[in-house]
Parts: C-alpha cells; structure tokens; sequence
C-alpha cells in the first residue's frame, strides 16, 4: 500500500495565490513606471514649448533692433517720443537706487511696464502662451579712447516671457549692442 502525505494537499493553491500576487505587483510597478514616464514627457513637453515660445519673442525683439537701429526716427533712443525701450528696472537698497537686474521674476512688474511687446503673427493676432518682450535701455558707452572721437556703443537688454500650454513660464535674455 502507497504511503501518502496529506499536509501538501493545499500547497499547489498558496503556490499559485503567491504567484498571482507577485505578477499583480509587477504589472502595478510597470503600469506607475508608464505614468511617471508619461508625465514627465508632458512636463518637458510643456517646458520645450514655452522654451520656443520665448525664443520667438527673443528672435522678433533682435529683428526690431537690427531694423530699428540705424533708422532716421531712432526709436531705439530712450529721448525719442514713442521710442521702443524703456528704461533700465532699478530698487532701491539702502536709500540707494541700484539696477534691479531680477526685475523679471516679479509678475507686477510685466503688468506695469509700459513699453511690453507681445509677439504676433502675421495677421496680428497674439501667439500661443503669448510671448512678449520689453527692450531695456542699457546706457552708452562713449568707449576708452581719450581725446580721440569715436563712435558710441547703445546697450539694449531683451527680455522676452512665454508660457507653455502647461502653465510652464520660461524667460530668456539676450544683451545687444548697436553703434551710434
């Protein structure tokens, strides 16, 4: 007469319970790796589009100072009525004013700036994530040379802001200089 075990009766259903549990939690680990992944490509999809949308604003604010530059109405000279700059942004520290080189980081100040340009197509209807740009007079720089007259050098700082579909904001500058 064979001799049986009855204590393994129930091992074959633990094993495959074991089993199933372990292939649920795999597939759960792969399935939040793919949203995670997901998300962080609609977050750098958001940032890249932003990206490109200030750089719109960059190129089309560079284009009016190479168009503007050398032109007879000067309306990159901060004394020309209408002119396309605005001052440079200052604070005041210690009862002194200085350059307020972070003026951009504060919303307040995109809203109150008076000479804000916001980038359009041809038809003049504003871009996606509106791209906008402000032109800061940076000074002259009448040069080192002494005693001898030589042509000045005007400063423009171009600030340009967009923002992505996401509700990313990217800001670039870019620093140009023109003889005058």
């Amino acid at each position: 007469m064979p001799i049986t075990n009855n204590k393994q009766q129930g091992m074959a259903l633990i094993m495959s319970l074991v089993m199933v549990v372990i292939i649920a939690m795999i597939g759960i680990a792969i399935a939040q790796q793919v949203t995670s992944g997901r998300k962080n490509s609609a977050v750098h999809q958001d940032h890249s589009m932003s990206f490109s949308r200030a750089t719109s604003g960059v190129h089309e604010a560079e284009f009016v100072v190479r168009q503007q530059a050398y032109h007879t109405d000067a309306l990159l000279n901060p004394d020309t009525p209408n002119n396309l700059v605005t001052p440079a942004f200052t604070k005041v520290e210690g009862g002194i004013t200085v350059s307020d080189d972070e003026w951009w980081q504060d919303d307040g100040n995109w809203v109150a700036a008076n000479k804000v340009t916001v980038v359009s197509d041809a038809g003049g209807n504003a871009l996606a994530g509106q791209p906008s740009y402000i032109i800061e007079d940076g000074g002259v720089d009448s040069g080192l040379v002494l005693g001898v007259k030589v042509p000045k050098r005007r400063f423009l700082r171009i600030t340009s802001k967009a923002e992505g579909e996401g509700g990313a904001i990217t800001y670039l500058q870019s620093y140009v200089a023109f003889m005058e």
